[in-house]
This record gives C-alpha cells, sequence and structure tokens, in this order.
C-alpha cells in the first residue's frame, strides 16, 4: 500500500497507509515524483486561526461570535501535509479529456506517493521543472501581490520577508521593472538567494534601523511599494516607515497574531500610506477583474517560469527523500528559517 505523510500538531510527523478508490469518471491518477508544502500556511492552520475561533458569514463577510450551540470545529486527529505535487499520470475515469497515462502533471495535492483528483486540479508539467512547478502556487501570490502594488517601471521597492512568497515577489518586482528592489530578512541564506534574484541589497533587520537604511539606499525619499510577506508585526511596521509619503504598503500574509510592534501613531498617521490587502483568491476578485481573474493570474505566473524571468531553482531547499521527510518537515516547521521551502523527492 502507498504511505503519506500525516500529523497532528505540526511538531511531529509519520507516515500512514492508505488506500484509493478507482478513479471516478473525472479524476486522475498520479505517481508523484516531487511534492512540496506550504510552510507558513500550513503551519498557520495547525496552529488555529480567526476560522477556528469565529464564524465567517461570506454574505456579509465577517468573522462573528460562534453561538453557544454551534461548537467551535476541532482538528483532525491526523491531517495530511503538503501543497504541490508533481508526478506522472498512471490512471484516469472514462470521463477525463485532458491527461492520458504516462503525461507528467503537477497540482494540488498533499506529499504522499500516490495521488488522485478531478483533473481540473491538475496541469501538465509542459518544461517545467519540479522546483519550477511546486513553487506555482507561491508565485501567483507573489505574481498578484506585485499587481496590487501597481509596481512599474523605474519604482523602488522593498520586499520584508524572504521565504519562497518572498524570493519570488523579489524576481517578479525586477521582471515588472523595479529599478531598486531591498531584501528584508533576519536569515543570511535567504537574503544572499534575493540578491541573486535580482535584489540590490540584502538587509538584516536585527542589524538596526531597516527604514533608515532604506531611506539612505533611496535618497532618503524611501521605496514607492514595500511588500510585506512574513506576517511579522515589527516588519508591517517598518513596510510602513520605509516608503515614500503617500506610499503603498501592499500585506500579504494572515497575521500578525501579534501587532504590539505595529504602531499607528507614527508614521502611518504622518505619511498617508495606501495599505492593501493581497489575495486574490477565496471570493476576491482581481483588483483588475474582469480583465484579470484568478485563473489568468495563476497561468501568467506560470508563464514567468517558462520565459525564464522567475525561477524555483535554489528556492526549494533543502530538498529530502520521500524517507525522509518526516525528519525533515519535523525540523522545517520548529526551525523555518534553516531552510526556505522544502522539497521532497521520490525514487
Amino acid at each position: 500500500m502507498p504511505l503519506e505523510l500525516v500529523t497532528t500538531d505540526g511538531r511531529s510527523f509519520r507516515y500512514r497507509e492508505y488506500e484509493l478508490p478507482d478513479p471516478g469518471p473525472d479524476e486522475v491518477r498520479v505517481q508523484v515524483e516531487f511534492a512540496a508544502p506550504k510552510h507558513g500556511t500550513e503551519a498557520h492552520a495547525l496552529a488555529g486561526s480567526a476560522l477556528s475561533r469565529k464564524r465567517w458569514d461570506p454574505e456579509l463577510r465577517l468573522f462573528l461570535p460562534r453561538s453557544a450551540d454551534e461548537p467551535a470545529p476541532t482538528a483532525p486527529s491526523e491531517q495530511r501535509v503538503g501543497n504541490m505535487i508533481v508526478g506522472t499520470v498512471i490512471g484516469a475515469g472514462e470521463g477525463v479529456t485532458r491527461f492520458r497515462p504516462g503525461d507528467r502533471v503537477f497540482g494540488y495535492g498533499p506529499i504522499r506517493e500516490e495521488h488522485q483528483g478531478p483533473e481540473q486540479r491538475l496541469r501538465l508539467l509542459d518544461g517545467l521543472s519540479p522546483e519550477d512547478a511546486v513553487c506555482a502556487d507561491p508565485a501567483h501570490v507573489a505574481f498578484v501581490a506585485v499587481r496590487d502594488g501597481n509596481i512599474r517601471v523605474g519604482d523602488d521597492v522593498a520586499v520584508f520577508g524572504l521565504g519562497a512568497i518572498g524570493l519570488l515577489a523579489v524576481q517578479i518586482a525586477r521582471a515588472s521593472g523595479a529599478a531598486r528592489i531591498f531584501a528584508v530578512d533576519p536569515v543570511a541564506q535567504r537574503r544572499t538567494c534575493a540578491v541573486a534574484f535580482g535584489a540590490d541589497a540584502g538587509i538584516d533587520p536585527r542589524e538596526g534601523d531597516v527604514a533608515l537604511a532604506i531611506k539612505v539606499g533611496t535618497d532618503n525619499q524611501g521605496v514607492d511599494v514595500a511588500l510585506e510577506t512574513s506576517g511579522n508585526g515589527a516588519a508591517l511596521h517598518e513596510a510602513i516607515r520605509c516608503i515614500r509619503q503617500c506610499g503603498t504598503v501592499v500585506h500579504v500574509p494572515w497575521g500578525p497574531k501579534d501587532a504590539s510592534a505595529l504602531h499607528l501613531d507614527e508614521e502611518f498617521h504622518l505619511n498617508r500610506p495606501t495599505i492593501i490587502g493581497s489575495q486574490a483568491v477565496w471570493a476576491n476578485p482581481d483588483r483588475a477583474h474582469p480583465l484579470w481573474t484568478e485563473e489568468r493570474a495563476r497561468l501568467a505566473a506560470i508563464d514567468l517560469f517558462r520565459r525564464g524571468l522567475i525561477t524555483g531553482a535554489g528556492l526549494v531547499t533543502p530538498i529530502v527523500p520521500f524517507a525522509e521527510a518526516d525528519r525533515a518537515l519535523a525540523e522545517a516547521f520548529a526551525a523555518p528559517d534553516q531552510g526556505i521551502k522544502v522539497g521532497v523527492s521520490f525514487g
């Protein structure tokens, strides 16, 4: 029987056997060759979020208190881990028209030896490297963030948080014509990677006043757009501080849960930034809708890989064999600053 990775708390992981039914009419079965989790999102879900504390009303688009007779949802005793998979089609339902056995594909799926799901959730690999393919999801997030910030030729940009989304944002901002890019993260490996990807400077926030360094690096003016991808309250505060007067801050992640370092009674009040929440998902249309849809943005982000304008090479690290993935994921979730984006190789 095939194996998959599961966890209850994001601290320990184990392998679990499972069985797949015969493919349904629109389903495809894939022999997985490469996979990756989405650490920030999955760690956030495991730790609990507003969705576990309150009730989301999709009509009002408000979080509301749960009624006394409406218990909060309980987390499953064990849940699968993983975000994207790459593999070869080994079976298909009678109604499948887009793929046939032998096709190499990628799409959303957990870290497991065989995956099965609707053909609509898979795409042909079509020349992408496995590393590029598993970065397609964070690339879509970064692509929308750059577009939300309206980054144009000649703009100065700061990117706070250099995980997968931040490093892809550096690359997409450069491809968009940004003049100067300042990449901020406490992890030296990530700063080095950002500079290799086109950032003009990597800044360690532990070594001084980040916003002041960015202001000095832009002739005392500040950046036009700051992208905050870390979910850290202090980073969001520095993103507000480092922009030009009336500049734009694009906030990408959930959070911050701890906003004690965010002071809206300082530069925010005096410099009048525009703050944009960036996620063209969860029934949120793209800001350029209907010209831009979620699918168009996803395809455009993938095309940037195919055109060689962005890459997952050097970003997916460490890469470990499936037999060692339980230990590697435990280490990555406990100390995310020890790598960037974990890749899992099968055979």
